[in-house]
């Protein structure tokens, strides 16, 4: 998708920018530019109550640049939930400035896009709250941010290749007129590419603050962890192609299985996507409506949810996700269903941002719908992304690569994100 700046401050906050090229969606780069237009008005804050023609003056403290005609402030439509969350969002960043220093403008963006983050998004225990795309949208009416999405054409059937000594799959994706190895992955809300790729492309790039990338990804310490967010070239499975899609760069040792990248859900999620483990092989239809005699799935920012059935309690919420090996469950349930004890063998997890220990148990029966598997191995995880989703667990390649799946996605939001989908299972014996 792309984002376009409307109003007047935001509009010479663009300019200042350019040379990094626009900024294209995503939940962190919708954050992101979110975060620098609280910058840019938190001198301000009065906008938020009585809209005036007068922009503030924004600029980088290193960087000085001409003005530029844009679109008065006041053409943005006043929203009352989002004025209400804006003035949160201020109150959250003054209360962590320093009386008598002035921040630095960097580490006032980063501390403008937490706040965004835990005061629009999250709930008081730490998920993501229920309401968060509306609470979102009502924060980019307000900042007067537009947001287009992506588009795609073409489809296409390709051969896919597991992962070495893994479940999950590998898929060959056209990036800058390459064919590189991504790893096939549902739960990833947007794509990925190693930072030396987007360097060879000469990729624009937006740095995350660390602060973001704790909430997002699994692991105990991100200090090391630089990742950016790039504008994409246009991507293409054979003739299934989408462009103006926004991507996460990382550091190539932090992704799986020394791969080019991730073929994420923002780009899944403009078609039909039909994969068949049994013959391996991957197909991209033009996309069609979600059917209600399948399994129905939730969209929650970019990623799928199902409710599932553990050992034939629940209904649980499930992230469905290709890109993970076994079956995982939060700690919160595994104490709930008694299934974590001393004598689980411990096990540790890879994440981007470093290794968590989990701990191995068994699940005797795992249910979505009438589809069931036994005896499945899966991860005990205390991890804050499960929290973070207000899920109680992953559902991985140990259940799905028993089906040939047919996902189907509804049309996405103003944010750029499917809200429903639905998923047919078919057995394969």
């Amino acid at each position: 998708m792309n984002i376009k700046l409307k109003t007047k401050w935001l509009g010479y906050l663009l300019k200042a920018n350019e040379q990094r090229g626009f900024f294209r969606g995503s939940l962190l780069a919708l954050i992101l530019i979110l975060g620098a237009g609280v910058v840019a008005v938190s001198t301000a804050p009065n906008w938020l109550k009585t809209p005036d023609k007068q922009s503030a003056n924004i600029s980088s403290p290193s960087t000085s640049q001409p003005s530029t005609p844009t679109t008065p402030a006041s053409s943005v439509t006043p929203d009352p939930l989002g004025q209400e969350l804006m003035q949160e969002v201020f109150a959250c960043i003054s209360s962590a400035n320093k009386p008598g220093k002035p921040p630095d403008y960097q580490a006032l963006q980063a501390r403008a896009s937490q706040c965004l983050f835990q005061v629009v998004l999250l709930a008081p225990d730490g998920s993501v709250r229920d309401d968060a795309s509306d609470r979102l949208t009502a924060v980019v009416k307000s900042l007067g941010v537009a947001v287009t999405p992506s588009t795609s054409e073409g489809e296409a059937k390709v051969e896919i290749k597991r992962l070495t000594n893994s479940q999950v799959f590998t898929v060959p994706v056209i990036v800058g007129g390459k064919t590189k190895t991504f790893l096939l992955d549902t739960g990833a809300s947007n794509s990925i590419v190693d930072s030396e790729t987007a360097k060879q492309l000469k990729l624009a790039s937006t740095p995350i603050p660390s602060e973001l990338m704790k909430y997002m990804v699994v692991g105990d310490d991100c200090s090391e962890l630089k990742g950016n967010i790039h504008p994409l070239p246009l991507l293409a499975v054979r003739s299934a192609k989408v462009k103006d899609l926004q991507g996460l760069g990382l550091p190539p040792k932090f992704i799986p299985g020394k791969l080019t990248g991730v073929l994420g859900l923002d780009f899944l999620s403009s078609f039909d996507v039909v994969l068949n483990p049994k013959t391996s092989t991957l197909q991209l239809l033009p996309p069609s409506q979600p059917v209600k005699e399948t399994i129905p799935l939730v969209g929650k920012l970019g990623v799928m949810i199902v409710e599932t059935q553990i050992d034939g309690k629940g209904p649980f919420r499930f992230l469905l996700d290709t890109g993970a090996d076994r079956m995982v469950i939060s700690k919160r349930l595994a104490q709930k269903l008694a299934l974590d004890r001393p004598e689980n063998q411990k096990i540790e997890v890879l994440g981007f941002c470093g290794i968590e220990i989990g701990r191995e148990t068994k699940l005797d029966r795992v249910s979505v719908r009438q589809h069931q598997a036994t005896k499945l191995d899966a991860i005990i995880l205390d991890s804050k992304v499960l929290y973070l989703l207000g899920v109680d667990g992953i559902i991985g390649q140990n259940f799905l690569n028993r089906y040939q799946q047919h996902w189907r996605f509804g049309q996405k939001n103003a944010l750029g994100f499917p809200e429903v989908g639905s998923l047919e299972l078919t057995e394969q014996f």
